[in-house]
């Protein structure tokens, strides 16, 4: 039984990011192409999971679920229920490229605009040249185009599926078609193909050991501003609830 803090109704896995490269293995190992999904729950998915119960109850059902912002880090401080490790999405996603290369599993990669995939694909072949990526797909596709991508998908039955449409697209895409799509594991990654193939520049180490990489994104995007109330909220909601466990769709 996984150890588990739950804030506002939804599930997180308290783990580090080498537990969090064991369970993904033992998820695939067990798998046989069943998509199990993968999130990474941080401030602004529990905030936006409160209003939208769809998203709560896709975030509650996942796999796994990695702790991915120091507003969650804050959550399990107020529980006396500390997380081991903040896990930001690409330091997942570069840990089961590292496993992935040397258990030999396939990967593709689904996600990002334009070149942005294939980028991707190029520049993690220079720090993996060994990995296995049987395929990938711009995110942003008509809608006549998805069966099609879920066929080449399909055809290919890699054990890794990265899905980088930004939440909460592409939860709800995994869970739409998790009953046929034949791969071991999907996990959404947000923004991380932006910075896998150099279009939007991550953080300096600093700023990430911090825990402040989301004003670093502000900085280099203001547009994101209205996002960012999501942590402002989530703080007073944390703060002054008395149950700071239950969501806004629990029974």
């Amino acid at each position: 039984m996984r150890n588990k803090v739950r804030i506002l109704g939804i599930d997180i896995d308290n783990i580090n990011i080498e537990e969090a490269g064991e369970i993904t293995k033992n998820l695939i190992e067990n798998s046989n192409k069943s998509c199990k999904l993968v999130v990474a729950p941080n401030t602004e998915f529990i905030m936006m999971a409160q209003k939208d119960e769809e998203f709560f109850n896709i975030l509650r059902s996942a796999d796994l679920a990695t702790p991915d912002s120091v507003g969650v880090m804050i959550g399990g401080k107020i529980q006396k229920k500390p997380f081991k490790e903040r896990i930001p999405g690409q330091t997942y996603f570069r840990k089961i490229l590292e496993i992935g290369e040397k258990e030999n599993w396939t990967f593709y990669m689904l996600g990002g605009q334009g070149d942005v995939p294939k980028l991707t694909v190029e520049n993690v072949k220079k720090d993996y040249p060994r990995l296995k990526i049987v395929g990938y797909h711009e995110g942003f596709f008509e809608k006549d185009s998805e069966e099609d991508v879920i066929k080449e998908i399909n055809s290919l039955k890699p054990n890794v599926l990265f899905v980088a449409m930004g939440a909460p697209i592409q939860e709800k895409w995994i869970a739409k078609h998790k009953n046929e799509l034949k791969v071991d594991i999907s996990a959404g990654q947000g923004g991380t193909f932006d910075y896998e193939a150099g279009v939007v520049k991550r953080a300096p180490k600093l700023i990430q050991k911090m825990g402040i990489e989301w004003l670093w994104r502000l900085i280099l995007q203001p547009t994101r501003i209205k996002r960012m109330m999501a942590l402002p909220n989530y703080l007073l909601k944390i703060f002054f609830t008395k149950d700071i466990t239950k969501g806004s769709f629990d029974k």
